[in-house]
Parts: C-alpha cells; structure tokens; sequence
C-alpha cells in the first residue's frame, strides 16, 4: 500500500507541477531574451481606448509596464490584468511615475473593444492606457521587438505566453516578468534605476570577445617569440 500511495505521488506530483508551470508561463514560446535585451523598442503608432493616436515614444523619459493583451480573453489575460491592478498602488501612480500599457496583439481588435476592456477593469486610461496598434505593420513591429510569439486557434482564441515586458525611460526592453500572479517587489525591482552591469548588459559580448582577441594575440605572439 506504501509502495503504492509513493508512486502515485511521485507520479502526479511532477505532473502537477508541469501544469502549474504551463499554465503560468503561457503555452506559447516564450521570447528569445538574448535576442531583445538591451534593444531599443521602434518607433510604432498605437490608438488608445478614447480614439487618441500617439507614438510608443511619446511615453519617453518614464519606465513602461508593457501587458500584451487580447481583449476577449476569458482566462489569463484578465488575471494579469486584475493581478496588475492590485500591485500597481504599491509601486507609485501610472502616469507619474511610471506607464502602464495594456496593449492588444489581435489584428481584429478595435477602439470599441479596447474600451469595454478597460471598462470592465476599471482602468483609467491615462496613465494605465488599453491600445491597439494603428495598423498591422506597426503591431507586427511592436510584437517582433519583443519577440511576442503567438498563435491564432480557430475559435479565435491565442497561444501565448504569459509575462509583462518592463520598458526602460529610454525605450528599451528591459526585463521579461512571466506568470499570470505577480509579487509588486518584482516589479519594483524592474522599474528601479539600472545598475552599472545591467547598462553594460548589451555590450558584455562584445567586451568578452575583445577581451578574447586580445588574450588570444598574446599568447601567439609569446608562441611565435619562442619559435624564433
């Protein structure tokens, strides 16, 4: 019975647990973070829930909470958008301190249903924004910066994964925070000043690789002063 009861738990437990991580990261590929890292977002036109066009850079000088959405998500997409909501008091004021964009990736998406989104979450739209691109060059632009990959079912429901991208003052990705359920230090710690090493990020290849030419020059030249 013992032996019984140990391998039904150490069979359902992992299985368990692969569930949970599915559900919170999305069943989509997640993004290729060495790929976007450190790389500036492009400039792409977005329509916000009142009918306003604006370019993404017009939020310059401010971190941005990027939530990519689909407004008749019946599952994840609302729970980050609830799970949002309740850590948002604790950082400081959309729009002061920081922007929130809950931005739809459905080509089909328009103003009419940006706003019942927002209506139903009860978000301001100002300093929280629901948008759509302006068109679909512009959302295929915005999605491949942030390698968003997702897939289109025939219910017109998405794969995706389930994550938030932090966007840095200067407009560029900055950190990847996956799940549906976030803990508001995360996101605290995402929208902080970045430190030395995470300004070099981009540049540590290019810097390792110098280091390893230079490195590799010496010892060709002791090697060749020994020959001689």
């Amino acid at each position: 019975m013992c032996s019984l009861v140990r391998l039904l738990f150490l069979g359902v437990l992992p299985l368990l647990l692969f569930f949970n991580f599915v559900y919170s990261q999305g069943t989509g590929i997640p993004p290729n973070e060495s790929r976007t890292l450190g790389k500036p977002l492009p400039h792409v036109k977005l329509i916000d829930s009142y009918g306003n066009t604006f370019d993404i850079y017009e939020l310059k000088g401010k971190p941005i909470i990027l939530s990519p959405i689909y407004t008749h998500c019946n599952s994840a997409c609302s729970i980050i958008t609830d799970s949002l909501k309740k850590v948002i008091p604790k950082l400081g004021k959309p729009g002061e301190d920081f922007w929130v964009i809950s931005f739809s990736f459905d080509p089909k998406d328009r103003i009419e249903d940006i706003r019942k989104f927002q209506q139903d979450h009860l978000i301001d739209g100002f300093g929280w924004k629901v948008v759509v691109a302006k068109d679909k060059e512009d959302l295929f632009r915005l999605v491949d910066a942030i390698d968003f990959r997702f897939m289109t079912l025939e219910n017109r429901d998405f794969v995706h994964p389930n994550l938030l991208v932090v966007i840095s003052p200067d407009m560029r990705v900055k950190r990847y925070i996956y799940g549906v359920v976030f803990d508001y230090r995360d996101l605290k710690k995402a929208l902080e000043e970045e430190s030395i090493l995470e300004k070099a990020r981009p540049y540590l290849f290019f810097v390792g690789l110098l280091g390893f030419t230079s490195t590799s020059l010496y010892i060709l030249l002791k090697i060749f002063k020994k020959v001689k």
